[in-house]
């Protein structure tokens, strides 16, 4: 059972994002990946100078600060690592979605023919 709401939550999550950034085709979520990158390389190339200054610097006061400037970059980092790896499942699974949604319109498709029969075969 629990598999099964993980499996929900992160089909949830995916749902989500792709309304979030209007994703459509597998160009947008490409181009999404692609900018998330930059953004990645812009904030790890900003941490890095913090790292850099915090260790250069003497003054405990001016450390701390800087500590916590790293700790929130981290955090930036990690969010759009991600939305990145999101941004990879969609790509993957977007063959898988269109199967199935095919499966699903082919199945209604049936039933609506099914009715009509029914409905055919009262009328005579």
């Amino acid at each position: 059972m629990q598999k099964e709401v993980k499996k929900m939550e992160f089909y949830s999550e995916q749902i989500r994002f792709m309304c979030k950034y209007k994703l459509e085709t597998t160009d947008a979520v490409d181009e999404l990946k692609t900018k998330k990158l930059r953004e990645k390389q812009i904030i790890l190339n900003k941490r890095n100078k913090l790292y850099y200054h915090r260790n250069k610097c003497n003054n405990e006061e001016d450390k701390d600060s800087i500590t916590k400037d790293i700790i929130l970059v981290t955090d930036m980092l990690k969010k759009v690592k991600k939305e990145i790896k999101l941004c990879d499942v969609i790509y993957n699974n977007a063959p898988e979605m269109k199967q199935q949604i095919k499966e699903v319109e082919d199945k209604e498709l049936e039933k609506e023919q099914k009715q009509k029969r029914k409905t055919k075969s009262y009328e005579l």
